[in-house]
């Protein structure tokens, strides 16, 4: 959903070095099967956003899937701190990415599996503008590891803003079980109906998000299924994600929905 030139700079296995210059072995399994978890960080130019947050989802997700990460939180930490300051960016991305590492062909998990942590830092945009979104044909699997964590295996993820670019959208919302919806392609989605807000659950395939969560720690949205029949009789919604924040929805499947920041204030405030 969002782009930017990535920096000359990555941090590759605790050291600062040349993008240019990192190799990936070709038999890693992050890149072989998508073997691996992902978090992307905003860096607002002072601190790394909701640091601690992040760090728990991709440590829980880690230990759900034997996966080991090799460095300490204040080591990765350091690490992302060091990357962003070298870069010079005022306001930016930062992807940490943990694989595996080698392995033989096949997917049975290593012997002595050797992880391989890697983070990039990429331009990212002071401001999103409400968007379009249309439901697609892609579907959330409901419980698997794919859906329950934030896995290097976005496939439908990719598969399912394609097509929603494709029907001259933005971005799309992928389907959950039973006809509800899930959430959008990189992003929790929002939805008001009498002033209330509402978001998926878990168990409709709905990622558990960063901003989300913190939304409904704060009281401000209730997990509640929503349906596709919902969409059409919403009030007003949104994407959130830790790049974004909070992102309008200015016409949901065609239909336009009030797109007034004042709509979002409530939600936005509880995010700073």
């Amino acid at each position: 959903m969002t782009t930017g030139s990535l920096g000359d700079m990555c941090w590759h296995n605790g050291h600062l070095v040349k993008a240019a210059e990192v190799r990936i072995d070709p038999t890693d399994r992050g890149f072989t099967l998508g073997d691996g978890l992902f978090e992307t960080l905003l860096w607002t130019g002072r601190e790394i956003r909701f640091f601690e947050n992040h760090m728990a989802r991709l440590g829980h997700g880690a230990s759900q899937l034997g996966l080991t990460i090799p460095f300490s939180i204040t080591e990765l930490e350091n690490g992302l701190l060091a990357l962003a300051q070298t870069s010079g960016l005022m306001r930016a991305a930062l992807r940490l990415m943990v694989t595996r590492g080698v392995g033989p062909r096949g997917l049975k998990l290593p012997d002595t599996p050797l992880p391989n942590v890697l983070a990039t830092i990429a331009t990212v945009p002071t401001e999103f503008p409400a968007i379009g979104v249309r439901l697609v044909d892609i579907y959330r699997a409901s419980g698997a590891p794919s859906a329950r964590f934030k896995t290097l295996s976005y496939v439908d993820n990719i598969v399912a803003l394609s097509l929603a670019q494709s029907m001259g959208a933005d971005d799309g919302l992928m389907r959950g079980p039973d006809g509800s919806v899930a959430c959008g392609t990189s992003a929790n989605v929002l939805i008001q109906q009498n002033g209330k807000w509402y978001t998926p659950p878990l168990e409709d395939g709905a990622l558990p998000g960063i901003v989300r969560g913190r939304l409904i720690r704060a009281g401000l949205v209730t997990e509640s299924r929503i349906h596709v029949a919902d969409l059409e009789m919403c009030q007003a919604a949104c994407l959130t994600n830790s790049l974004v924040g909070v992102r309008p929805i200015h016409s949901l499947n065609g239909r336009v929905l009030k797109a007034e920041l004042g709509l979002y204030t409530g939600l936005i405030a509880a995010l700073t």
